[in-house]
């Protein structure tokens, strides 16, 4: 089984400012922590000009919501590994995210889109869990508590984007 859902981030900025942010390793190191990421480490970033890439891990804890057959799985912390890839000419980007001892894909592809007033991050996230019996129920749980950190998550990118 695969759960798929969209999010959208929508920001008041132009797409090219906001892009600007995506692509700046500072944003993440920042983003990282501020919601709560510690021990956070740049483990590869490079960037062309047409093509930006970074990949970061840091730790956090889980939120209150975690069902417990699915804590089993991922304990009080996480190790979080995520790789951002944005096209810079085109405005869209891919995804992945690893959490240390939960067996699934996580993954979105990103495009940030014009819209009256600014811009918005259309994410299409896809998590995939091949375990059977369990594998669905641990998607759903992460989708639930990934749209709910999503929130936070784009207040704090909001703040940031007041930088650029």
């Amino acid at each position: 089984m695969t759960t798929s859902f969209e999010e959208r981030q929508e920001f008041d900025q132009p797409r090219d400012k906001v892009l600007r942010m995506f692509s700046d390793r500072g944003y993440f190191e920042r983003k990282y922590a501020a919601v709560g990421g510690w021990d956070i480490q740049v483990l590869q970033h490079e960037t062309d000009g047409r093509r930006f890439r970074i990949k970061c891990s840091y730790h956090r804890r889980p939120g209150g919501d975690v069902p417990a057959f699915a804590r089993k799985f991922i304990g009080d912390s996480v190790l979080v590994t995520q790789e951002d890839v944005w096209n810079l000419d085109t405005a869209t980007g891919r995804l992945e995210i690893d959490v240390r001892n939960l067996p699934m894909r996580i993954g979105a592809d990103m495009r940030l889109v014009e819209r009256p007033g600014g811009c918005a991050n259309v994410l299409q996230w896809k998590l995939h869990c091949p375990m059977p019996l369990i594998g669905g129920k641990l998607e759903q749980a992460l989708a639930e508590e990934m749209r709910e950190r999503a929130v936070e998550d784009l207040q704090v990118s909001r703040r940031l984007l007041a930088t650029y």
